[in-house]
């Protein structure tokens, strides 16, 4: 599990997220702590080492991007760093990306949909894997899944999903694939459809957004943020220079 620390200066954001806990461990995350001081918050950080760090943009006594300016001086390597806030400031927004190399930002309130999406570009920054190398493995179980999965990776899998199929406890997949491939179901998952997606911009003929449904995304603009992070390159700037 990679762990999240989330501070936020209203305590009902904060029951808000870790009443949906479940949702975090699902992608592979654990929330380790949460905390409504921002000053205390950046203390328990630099001894807990969260993998990644939620932050409310505007906090009473030190904001959200002074938060990630004192840990990025303090902790190597830094934690992946998310702001979530109420508002869109453009400004803030652009100095987080820009001068701060913020992972990303999420307004509230936090839809489910958001949440995984935010979730699963989390994952694949922080345990992406060549799937193509993975052939076997110690586990039969597992060995299964992963060959459901590269046979039908376009499907909306989730941990519950292949729990039910094979008669697997959803934490047990989640811990077959920490295991012995050391990573997460939704980084692996990630890593085959931009596999998949790698394949057939360089291969085929296919829309950009035609590639991105065939891979699993309906979301044009998810598909080519999420391909953009991990290849470093956007779906058309990828096919232009790499065929």
């Amino acid at each position: 599990m990679n762990t999240v620390y989330i501070v936020d200066d209203d305590q009902i954001v904060l029951d808000d997220f870790t009443l949906r806990e479940n949702h975090f461990m699902s992608c592979g995350f654990e929330i380790c702590r949460v905390h409504t001081n921002p000053r205390t918050a950046r203390r328990e950080i630099r001894k807990m080492r969260p993998d990644v760090v939620f932050s409310d943009l505007k906090m009473p006594g030190l904001t959200g991007i002074e938060l990630l300016e004192s840990l990025r001086r303090g902790s190597t390597p830094p934690p992946l760093f998310v702001i979530i806030s109420a508002y869109n400031e453009f400004k803030d927004v652009r100095k987080f990306f820009t001068i701060h190399r913020g992972f990303d930002y999420i307004l509230k309130p936090v839809s489910d949909r958001d949440l995984t999406e935010l979730l699963a570009r989390l994952s694949a920054r922080l345990n992406m894997l060549p799937t193509v190398k993975i052939t076997t493995t110690p586990s039969r179980d597992l060995n299964e899944i992963l060959k459901y999965l590269r046979e039908y990776p376009t499907m909306n899998h989730t941990l519950e999903s292949l729990g039910a199929l094979f008669s697997i406890n959803p934490n047990t997949v989640c811990n077959l694939f920490s295991k012995h491939l050391k990573t997460t179901f939704i980084a692996f998952l990630t890593s085959l459809r931009l596999e998949r997606a790698s394949d057939l911009l360089l291969n085929t003929d296919l829309s950009v957004k035609d590639v991105g449904i065939n891979c699993g995304y309906n979301s044009y603009f998810y598909f080519a943020r999420v391909f953009t992070k991990t290849y470093g390159k956007p779906p058309t700037e990828y096919r232009e220079t790499m065929r």
